[in-house]
């Protein structure tokens, strides 16, 4: 068996999702490779190259790739995809995008968000909202899967012998009628797909202004993900990044705080993995106290006030 790892760089460093990535496909094989795309990777490839449990650091590198598109990399890298056995890429919006397109190149089937590797030819992953927990067997030649990657482990450690780096020429396929226009960042918080500890809010905190007060303030205090429910998003509290569930992202951390959150089942199929969950709601009768580890029945305009004097 042979596995790739297809990753990005964020900030010249390599993305925070190669070290679950590398979780994941060490419960295939003892050692992988990683392909990073993108451009300027020499400190991005020397920093993966020391990680053990990398075989080889394949580097896809153009000014093209700077911003990476699906669209323009599908067809080369289902090429080098023909060489192994299993390929992995985090299940994130750029995975999304690419896993399906090299599937449909090659021809074959695709399973997305795994969140368990039971063995090199059957994985775990949920269905119908996150309610039913199924495990998948792939014949394929090529295993083409995409990882909740809040699901694996993200330590890792050194090794004593740098991988050796191998640079691959790009092809320059650039797709005619698809290009990069611009990115806007409008949330500079921790990264919510990693946070050890997210913040989220629901619709009952009544406003942006309420949100940005109570969620916001206290996530910057614990240096914690800000999250939101898809009413809160729709309402404009939170943009559009900062979705939890079913239609938004699934998150995983340590300690999620629902604040005001009467935990819809689209709500809980994006944070029903957490470690530990704690719950303010008014209504004592409220669904997210049932998937809650501890909960307070109370105003949160009262307690996150409170709760944010305490810390």
């Amino acid at each position: 068996m042979k596995t790739l790892i297809i990753t990005t760089i964020t900030n010249g460093k390599i993305n925070q999702n190669l070290l679950p990535l590398l979780d994941s496909a060490g419960k295939i094989c003892d050692y992988c490779d990683v392909l990073i795309l993108g451009h300027d990777l020499a400190a991005a490839a020397n920093e993966a190259a020391s990680i053990n449990g990398i075989n080889s650091v394949l580097t896809l590198e153009s000014a093209a790739l700077e911003k990476p598109l699906a669209e323009n990399i599908a067809s080369q890298l289902s090429e080098i995809a023909k060489g192994y056995t299993h390929v992995l890429a985090s299940a994130d919006s750029f995975g999304k995008n690419l896993m399906p397109r090299i599937a449909g190149v090659l021809e074959i089937g695709q399973i997305s968000e795994i969140v368990k590797v039971v063995s090199p030819n059957i994985f775990k992953k949920f269905i119908y909202a996150g309610n039913v927990l199924v495990e998948i067997e792939s014949l394929e030649d090529i295993k083409l899967l995409t990882v909740r990657t809040s699901n694996f482990n993200g330590k890792r450690e050194p090794r004593a012998e740098s991988a050796k780096i191998v640079a691959i020429a790009y092809n320059n396929l650039i797709h005619p009628n698809i290009k990069w226009l611009s990115s806007n960042i409008v949330d500079k918080s921790v990264d919510l797909s990693s946070a050890k500890i997210v913040i989220s809010g629901g619709r009952s905190l009544g406003s942006k202004e309420d949100f940005d007060t109570h969620i916001r303030t206290l996530a910057n205090k614990l240096n914690a993900a800000v999250g939101a429910t898809r009413a809160a998003v729709e309402a404009g509290f939170a943009p559009n990044d900062c979705q939890v569930g079913q239609t938004g992202k699934v998150v995983a951390p340590q300690v999620y705080l629902a604040i005001g959150i009467s935990g819809a089942v689209q709500h809980i199929a994006g944070m029903k993995d957490s470690k530990t969950v704690i719950a303010i709601n008014t209504d004592q009768t409220a669904p997210i106290f049932e998937h809650a580890d501890y909960g307070i029945v109370a105003d949160l305009f009262d307690i996150v006030p409170e709760l944010y004097n305490q810390l």
